[in-house]
């Protein structure tokens, strides 16, 4: 470990030399990018994408590669620094195995076991250096800086608070079995994550006594296996990294539990191995995770919005990433920002494997985010917004305040409340599946029975379940209130997070089996028409002969249909399939392909010239305004609604892939769509 003598020569000599650098490069930078620019224009050679998600989808982030410390110092640097020092310039510094990060509005701190210090990246002269303010450390991976400036470290020798130069004012340490793994300052307190003991510690920021624990061994809410990295939110609750729950749980200031974001499994928002936590000014939830290679992002609520820096994925790939921070003002990176981008802020990454060093993204965010998770309407749009299928024309009365009467009669000058005995009626005035979407659930039912238990505080309708039963439609009443992003028809007590489980609110788990829309027949056989309203606005026709009719009348014709509920996976192109257009020559191979099924002796000349000639769209793998969306490779509907192997009810002959419900064996997927 460098003594504090031998870092100040270094600093020092550092310094001249990146002066003299500045001085002998600003001769020739022009020229140099210039170079760049015209040969890379040149030569049209581009490299990996740099966005995730890839085109044509809207991206939300933009990799733009390692942060960039001083460049080596040339030959001219070299006699310069003999002349003027006596010595060579040193090695330029750099960083060795990146762990915690932590950021202030001044500076990045990164803390390096490796080089047994804290690196600081200073945000406004743009440079690389010792950080003045730690003191002699071994091998610190944990830092935060508290509101009042000053650092509090984990190294392998306890939890420090320093000052600005690197006194140390406090030291928080339990006796033994303590084993901190991550520190945060949360208000006038310090929380340590204890390894030992799977819990948080918690100390006074300034005596540095020790006043409690929050949580303990377990799997529970406010449980722990292997806690870890912590952050605060923007509105005072605090994200811990549950490491072998595979989870971040959310606390509140009090340590008291909240909600869980994330869990284990390998879907995007889903975990192995989590390190590190950052969020966002406007509440995103960054999580990297070392299992996946990937961060995680997600919404405020934590909703899983998308995975990034995936394995070799060029200039963004990830191998063992670690801390995570963000920072609002770019980092000097590998790869300069594209035109026309203005990112919300950027967030920085640990990169410990593969090239070690700090990976740099810059966050785009999207449409539907605002810091509450809440999308106001703009002005006017709920007078002049219609729903979307085919026939309707309802204007909609919710979120404005002046079309209360749509719904409401007035009198003096009041509106009058809604006896129960009319909600439903008024609502299926328009929720009738023509002029406004219909809703899915039936009503009219018992509301308690063997197998349903309605919750006490729901209201009913004569014992029966009503509109109103599931949907707390007052919120719309609240002149104030704004359209929700998650959750906007107002589903009483739903939790965003666990979207298949809201049936079992009612529906008894332990009874029967949990309700799924894709199961379209009952025990008897019967089609339940009721649980094709989740994803069609009209029930359509069950054609016998399992042929497609081109016109499902779909809530829409995205994915965004099968995300509602469900997550998206990881996807094996680097490209991603989502949503993506599907090129004229891939549409004509799809046709080719269902072709050759019905006229298995045809010559490859005769199929290529029958399906030019077709104006339909192919019917084997459905594809959604000319995208393929998760129902062109997934079937929906359940084994046995259609006859097998038809073009709607085709399901894969493995038996793996048929409870994925792939509509053919994957092996054959892929060539469904690309030719060999």
């Amino acid at each position: 470990m460098p003594s504090p003598v031998d870092r100040n020569a270094r600093r020092t000599a550092w310094r001249w030399t990146t002066l003299l650098a500045t001085v002998a490069a600003g001769c020739t930078a022009a020229l140099v990018v210039t170079g760049c620019e015209t040969a890379a224009r040149r030569t049209g050679v581009s490299g990996p994408s740099i966005y995730y998600p890839p085109a044509p989808q809207e991206p939300r982030v933009v990799a733009l590669g390692a942060l960039r410390t001083s460049a080596a110092p040339s030959k001219t640097e070299v006699e310069l620094s003999r002349f003027l020092f006596g010595v060579e310039p040193p090695a330029d510094l750099a960083i060795a195995n990146p762990t915690g990060l932590a950021s202030d509005t001044q500076r990045l701190l990164i803390c390096d076991s490796a080089l047994n210090g804290v690196l600081a990246w200073n945000f406004y002269t743009g440079t690389l250096d010792w950080n003045c303010g730690t003191p002699d450390l071994d091998r610190p991976f944990a830092i935060d800086i508290a509101p009042d400036g000053h650092r509090i470290i984990c190294d392998l020798n306890g939890v420090w608070r320093c000052d600005g130069v690197g006194n140390v004012e406090q030291v928080y340490r339990l006796p033994e079995p303590y084993k901190p793994a991550g520190v945060l300052a949360v208000g006038d307190k310090v929380w340590v994550a204890n390894h030992a003991r799977h819990r948080i510690e918690v100390f006074d920021l300034e005596s540095g006594e020790y006043e409690r624990a929050i949580g303990g061994q377990g799997t529970g809410p406010g449980q722990f296996a292997l806690p870890r990295d912590m952050t605060r939110t923007p509105d005072g609750n605090v994200c811990v990294v549950d490491m072998l729950n595979n989870r971040v749980q959310v606390l509140d200031s009090e340590g008291n539990w909240l909600r869980n974001v994330g869990g284990p499994g390998n879907i995007a928002g889903s975990f192995g191995r989590p390190k590190g936590v950052a969020v966002g000014p406007d509440g995103t939830i960054f999580v990297t995770d070392a299992f996946s290679q990937r961060v995680h992002a997600f919404s405020t609520d934590g909703q899983p919005l998308l995975a990034f820096g995936e394995p070799d994925s060029g200039i963004g790939a990830l191998a063992m990433p670690n801390g995570v921070a963000v920072v609002s003002v770019r980092p000097p990176s590998d790869r300069p920002l594209p035109p026309n981008i203005e990112p919300r802020y950027y967030v920085v990454v640990g990169e410990q494997l593969a090239r070690p060093g700090v990976r740099v993204y810059a966050w785009l965010g999207h449409d539907e985010e605002t810091h509450a998770g809440l999308r106001p309407l703009p002005s006017g749009e709920s007078l002049a917004w219609a729903p979307s299928f085919p026939e309707s024309t309802a204007i909609n009365p919710h979120w404005h305040a002046d079309r209360c009467t749509t719904c409401h009669n007035e009198a003096n000058g009041a509106l009058q409340p809604i006896p129960p005995t009319d909600q439903d009626a008024l609502c299926l005035s328009c929720h009738d599946g023509v002029q406004a979407p219909a809703d899915p659930h039936p009503i009219g039912r018992p509301a308690n029975t063997q197998t349903v238990k309605t919750p006490g505080d729901w209201p009913l309708v004569n014992g029966a379940i009503g509109c109103m039963t599931c949907h707390d439609i007052e919120r719309h009443c609240d002149p104030a209130a704004s359209r929700p992003a998650i959750n906007f028809v107002l589903l009483r007590g739903y939790d965003p997070q666990r979207p298949l489980d809201y049936c079992t609110k009612c529906h008894l788990p332990d009874v029967g089996a949990r309700f799924s829309p894709h199961r379209q027949r009952d025990m008897t056989g019967h089609t339940r028409m009721d649980s094709c309203l989740f994803c069609h606005t009209q029930r359509p026709d069950v054609p016998e002969d399992g042929q497609r009719r081109f016109d499902p009348l779909l809530r829409t014709v995205s994915s965004d249909l099968c995300l509602n509920c469900h997550a998206p996976h990881w996807d094996l192109s680097p490209l991603g399939h989502v949503d993506r257009p599907v090129p004229p020559h891939m549409r004509e191979w799809m046709l080719m392909r269902e072709l050759s099924l019905q006229l298995p002796h045809a010559s490859r000349a005769e199929l290529q010239r029958r399906a030019q000639q077709s104006t339909r769209d192919p019917a084997r793998l459905p594809l959604g305004d000319g995208a393929v969306t998760c129902y062109t490779c997934h079937n929906p509907h359940y084994d046995g609604l259609f006859p097998a192997n038809s073009e709607l009810g085709s399901l894969a002959n493995n038996p793996a892939d048929r409870r994925s419900a792939l509509r053919t064996d994957w092996i054959d997927l892929c060539s469904e769509c690309h030719q060999h």
